[in-house]
Formats: C-alpha cells, structure tokens, sequence
C-alpha cells in the first residue's frame, strides 16, 4: 500500500504543477496581447497607478502618455497594467465629481432652520 501512494501523491503534484504553469502562461500572453494593442487615443491605467491617454503608440517598445494637460511622458509598454473601458474613463480625469443620486422620499425644503416658535423645541428636562 505504502508503494502506491508516494508515485500517486508525486503525480498529484506533478498534475497541479503543470496546471498552475499553464494559467500563468494564459495570463502572460492574455497581458501581452493587451499591451501589444494599446492605440492612439486610448485611455490606460500604469502599473505605478498613474491614469492617461496614449498619444503616440507607434514604438513597439514604449508608449508616449499624456498624465495632465499638455504633460506626455514616456513610458515601457510593460507598464501599462490595463485599459480603461470608456464607460470608466470619465472617472479617471483629476477633478472629476460622480453625479448625486436622488433620494426617493427626500426633498430639501422638508428641513427648517427656523427657530421654534415656542416651547416645543426647548428641553425642558432640567
């Protein structure tokens, strides 16, 4: 029993070995195809965290970015850790402000900065 089990636990481990190998490699092809097709016009995030646009991506080695108005820097292609769907784009921009939802129920002119007209708004516990 015991001879059977040390080649059955060496499999097991060879068998999660190989398929943790291949879903690294998955990712890193998944990565590289997406950095690889980065345009013009593209709105990224960098693997430091920085948001921007790419304004030139014509090099195959390195992506020039715009980070603020009129500020382009260059950067390795690796660098860039994923594309900004559109949909979040708007988010990215410094100073951007998320619209306020209405509250159902809630309007503003139900709160009155009135004083009391009497005794009911004194606490008269003393």
């Amino acid at each position: 029993m015991d001879a059977l089990l040390f080649p059955l636990l060496l499999a097991l481990l060879a068998g999660f070995m190989f398929l943790s190998m291949r879903k690294q490699k998955k990712r890193v092809a998944e990565m590289q195809e997406m950095q690889s097709s980065v345009s013009t016009g593209t709105r990224i995030q960098l693997t430091s965290g920085l948001f921007g646009t790419v304004i030139d991506a014509t090099s195959s080695d390195y992506v020039d970015v715009e980070i603020a108005t009129g500020v382009v820097t260059r950067w390795n292609r690796l660098a860039i850790m994923r594309i900004v769907p559109t949909d979040e784009a708007a988010a990215t921009y410094p100073g951007h402000t998320a619209p306020e939802d209405e509250f159902e129920g809630y309007s503003d002119d139900s709160v009155s900065l009135d004083k009391p007209s009497s005794d009911e708004g004194r606490d008269t516990d003393k």
